[in-house]
């Protein structure tokens, strides 16, 4: 049980840090991509035989700034809202049943997130809702759900939503979708 249970932390901690990465990554492409611009020399010379070349300055609206203390304050500032942005999975990917009602289950509110946070779970062959938790505080868990549907033995792929709420306990701050194999033995 204890290996199992380094196996589903080892597998969220790799989880996290992906999304964790892929987030930052998607953040500095973006910052490039808004402040890329496309410079024209601006010269004024004279070419030898009396004629002056003149060239224009260029410049693309969408450009957030050139100076370099102002781009790495909104790449710092993009990054901490990326961190911040993160969740971090603690779960098993498949919930047990015996009579297709009552599941076995572990999904958990990490302490390492930011945020309380509420799990819905779906059937995805009719996308009928299965379960909805209530509020999981940091560092809780539910090892126990009752669906909503009653399922026939059998093996069944489900999605589990995680919501993270704000304070205010109304306003989801992220969410994230992952796979769960329901089984009805």
């Amino acid at each position: 049980m204890d290996k199992e249970k380094k196996t589903n932390n080892r597998l969220a901690i790799i989880l996290a840090s992906v999304v964790g990465i892929l987030l930052i990554a998607t953040i500095v492409v973006l910052v490039i991509v808004l402040t890329k611009t496309r410079y024209q020399n601006v010269t004024d010379t004279s070419n030898g035989n009396g004629q002056t070349q003149s060239n224009v300055i260029g410049y693309e609206a969408n450009v957030v700034t050139t100076d370099e203390e102002t781009l790495q304050k909104l790449v710092d500032e993009m990054v901490s809202k990326a961190a911040e942005g993160t969740m971090a999975l603690e779960m098993k990917t498949e919930a047990v049943s015996s009579d297709g009602t009552n599941f076995d289950c572990y999904i958990a509110n990490s302490v390492s997130n930011n945020y309380d946070m509420f799990v819905v779970i779906y059937l995805d062959e009719t996308q009928e809702e299965l379960y909805r938790s209530g509020l999981i505080p940091l560092g809780s868990r539910i090892e126990k759900f009752t669906s909503s549907v009653k399922l026939s033995p059998g093996t069944y792929v489900g999605t589990i939503v995680y919501n993270q709420v704000e304070d205010d306990q109304a306003t989801i701050h992220s969410q994230v979708n992952i796979g769960l194999q329901l089984i009805v033995q």
